[in-house]
């Protein structure tokens, strides 16, 4: 594989990758409008735009793990193939997210 091709198989994966985290932040933001109304407060003050960044980098990540794990070397970019690395965006974002939360963010210490 030369270079240039696999440099265009990590930046589909990426792009790919986001695309999926993207699926999630639709979600995630009409939950934080309605969280927002419920409490009363606007929708900005709800929003942290850091974490969203974030989360589009970590599902940025998982898309070329994905292409690396999955697909590295392939010819031809498939259907299956898209679907799959949006798919890989947004599960293994949960995925990524959850292992930080539980393994390595520190534990509270109970009082």
């Amino acid at each position: 594989m030369m270079a240039s091709e696999a440099f265009y198989s990590l930046f589909l994966g990426m792009l790919l990758g986001m695309s999926g985290q993207m699926l999630r932040v639709v979600v995630g933001v009409k939950k934080a409008q309605e969280k927002a109304i419920s409490e009363g407060r606007e929708f900005k003050d709800a929003f942290d735009t850091k974490r969203l960044l974030v989360s589009i980098l970590i599902g940025a990540t998982a898309g070329v793990l994905g292409v690396v794990s999955l697909y590295w070397g392939e010819k031809e970019i498939t259907r299956e193939m898209a679907l799959g690395l949006i798919a890989i965006g947004y599960s293994g974002t949960d995925f990524i997210e959850g292992l930080v939360r539980t393994k390595i963010q520190p534990r509270s210490t109970p009082s």
